[in-house]
């Protein structure tokens, strides 16, 4: 309600000039809600038309200070793809290429918006104008991220029944004989399986395994990382997945005395009373991308919980400069349902209080030259056959690893 400034007269309160006021400061607020809404509406209206997106779309680029020739990188099919850009940004893009809309290359459309651009490099002088547009598009996902639980037990079986579940047909051309399906390690490698080899050695060594310890491995993947931890390390190995399929591959394919892999969430392995406090090392390559940022903690206390007194144990993660409650809405829609990048601040506020942090390591570019050995076999996969998988789903595959290389 308004507030009456003016002494009132006797015998009079307040009261009566009040609801007057009140009334026309409503009123303003009310006509100025409904003008942002109708100019909302109003610029909705006018985008749908393709020239007007188009302008729009360009404007955009060259306030972003994006290189114009960010237009030679794709062509247009279909002109409501401009519209598309502006209300949905990456995904508009994805989904565009996905149903033709667009012929392009990804990774030159990728490589001319982000190097040595503000968007890229995330500095900017004064105001970042195409990144203030993009945060404006992606909000609702965002904004979903930070309010509720991306996470939980029952939302985590999305990822693996919509990506890790989909079949290993193409897993097992696209990852090779390791099938690791996380950044290899290329230091000395030619190849693919070498670069993986030599990431699965990596972490042996650092783990100082041992003869006869005992050792987890959250997340597991398809149970390569461990069964190399068994022959190499002579560990007694658990594999820990939510994923039914790879469990199973594991299972068939790697399963011995000494190597088992259960079918769990990590959070009902690390409740388990017969599991607590039995392992002399725990692991975790590629899984933290999947926890959920609101969750780190809880899962930095869950591997202290597995370890004996005097373990060790090493988280191999994919990092990110910001802190983020969500990623990206295409890979969020298509690929990685719930999963976020983990920014190393976050990280290590949450683990501060479960384990002294002993050895850091990055390797991120590596994860560059893993993916571009992906997208060949995966090309070459779809080639060899070319109806074990859609058009629309050969393109999104190859513009995920195109988006990430």
């Amino acid at each position: 309600m308004g507030k009456t400034t003016g002494k009132p007269n006797k015998g009079e309160g307040t009261k009566g000039n009040a609801p007057s006021r009140g009334c026309c400061g409503i009123q303003c607020v009310c006509s100025v809600v409904v003008l942002l809404v109708a100019l909302g509406f109003g610029a909705f209206y006018w985008l749908q038309n393709p020239k007007n997106s188009e302008m729009f779309i360009r404007q955009l680029v060259i306030l972003g200070g994006v290189p114009d020739s960010i237009f030679d990188t794709f062509t247009v099919k279909d002109d409501s793809i401009w519209f598309d850009m502006v209300t949905k940004g990456n995904l508009g893009v994805a989904e565009g290429y996905m149903h033709g809309k667009i012929e392009m290359e990804p990774l030159k459309f990728f490589t001319t918006l982000l190097n040595g651009t503000a968007l890229g490099t995330r500095r900017s002088e004064g105001v970042d104008v195409l990144g203030t547009i993009m945060t404006v598009v992606t909000a609702p996902t965002w904004l979903l991220g930070m309010v509720t639980n991306q996470q939980t037990k029952e939302k985590s079986t999305r990822v693996t029944k919509e990506h890790y579940d989909a079949g290993n047909d193409l897993y097992e051309v696209m990852l090779g004989r390791t099938m690791s399906y996380t950044c290899a390690y290329w230091k000395g490698a030619k190849t693919l399986e070498e670069a993986q080899t030599n990431k699965f050695d990596l972490v042996r060594r650092k783990l100082e395994l041992a003869p006869g310890m005992k050792v987890a491995d959250l997340g597991m993947g398809w149970g390569t990382a461990a069964a190399y931890m068994h022959e190499h390390g002579a560990a007694d190995v658990t594999g820990v997945s939510l994923s039914e399929e790879q469990v199973k591959w594991a299972t068939d394919n790697l399963s011995k005395k000494g190597l088992k892999f259960i079918w769990s969430d990590y959070r009902d392995h690390c409740d388990d009373p017969a599991a607590a406090g039995t392992y002399d090392r725990v692991y975790s390559i590629g899984m933290m991308e999947h926890v959920g940022f609101k969750n780190y903690a809880s899962f930095f206390e869950c591997i202290k919980r597995l370890l004996k007194p005097d373990g060790l144990a090493l988280v191999h993660t994919i990092g990110e400069p910001d802190v983020v409650s969500a990623s990206d809405p295409f890979l969020d829609k298509y690929i990685f349902p719930g999963a976020v990048m983990v920014p190393v601040s976050s990280a290590s506020r949450a683990l501060e209080k479960y384990f002294i942090l002993e050895d850091f390591q990055n390797f991120g570019f590596d994860y560059s030259l893993t993916l571009n050995e992906w997208d060949k076999r995966s090309k070459q996969y779809f080639k060899d056959k070319p109806t074990a998988y859609t058009k629309e789903f050969q393109r999104m595959w190859e513009y995920y690893l195109k988006m990430c290389e």
